[in-house]
């Protein structure tokens, strides 16, 4: 098991919406979640291609913050409720799922950017996307994909196998993407909001290392997640 060892605090965090409709795979960014000092605002970005494509798909808002007109100040409560609290007993168990330590010490802001947040009752989650990070940092990324595409290439797996990253066109979605395989055969790729991050990352060769963390799921819809180190960015 390997843990992140470099919290890096974020300034902010992207809001995705993907529709229950299985017919819809594409995770759209459909707003922004800024941190200025101690409060959290959110902003959709009602102006982007991403969130015209949501709506077209069935996308309205965030159930608690229904106008999408206007910047909601003081958020935080309420994306913290789709996280466990702090007190609960099993809470230690919980950060290690994520790959933090017990005793971490970071914001509820970078609690939020670095579990997701994701419910199995709606299509929402949170991205960290490590915009302009130049400090080594590690994180534990899920790859998307991955379950359709073990149904269709029966690809097998295992904990701790190093993967690899490459930019590629997505044909689905007419966009490029960030390709992770495993031993030649495809794994999934890295989640949209991600990529430009991704794509910096490949060019500047600062991947030191990512292996397949660990497998998990529900039956008929495993999940696989990429333990990724990264180093610092040289100075030029």
């Amino acid at each position: 098991m390997h843990f992140i060892e470099h919290i890096v605090e974020p300034t902010k965090l992207l809001l995705a919406w993907q529709s229950p409709n299985e017919k819809y795979r594409t995770r759209y960014i459909v707003a922004e979640l800024n941190r200025v000092q101690d409060e959290i605002s959110l902003t959709y970005l009602t102006d982007t291609e991403d969130f015209r494509k949501a709506q077209e798909i069935g996308f309205e808002s965030y159930p608690a913050f229904q106008d999408t007109g206007k910047t909601h100040h003081n958020v935080l409560d309420a994306f913290m409720r789709r996280l466990p609290p702090r007190t609960r007993g099993d809470f230690s168990q919980y950060l290690e799922g994520l790959r933090l330590k017990p005793d971490v010490i970071l914001s509820d802001f970078a609690l939020l950017g670095y579990s997701g947040a994701k419910l199995p009752s709606d299509g929402f989650s949170i991205i960290y996307p490590f915009h302009e990070v130049n400090e080594a940092c590690e994180l534990l990324i899920e790859a998307a994909g991955y379950r359709h595409i073990k149904k269709d290439h029966h690809v097998t797996i295992s904990i701790g196998i190093p993967v690899v990253f490459s930019k590629e066109f997505h044909e689905n979605i007419q966009e490029e993407a960030i390709l992770i395989t495993v031993a030649e055969e495809r794994l999934g790729y890295v989640t949209r909001g991600l990529i430009p991050t991704f794509t910096d990352w490949v060019n500047e060769g600062r991947i030191v290392g990512a292996w397949v963390e660990k497998i998990n799921g529900m039956p008929g819809r495993p999940t696989a997640h990429v333990y990724v180190k990264v180093s610092a960015k040289k100075c030029v």
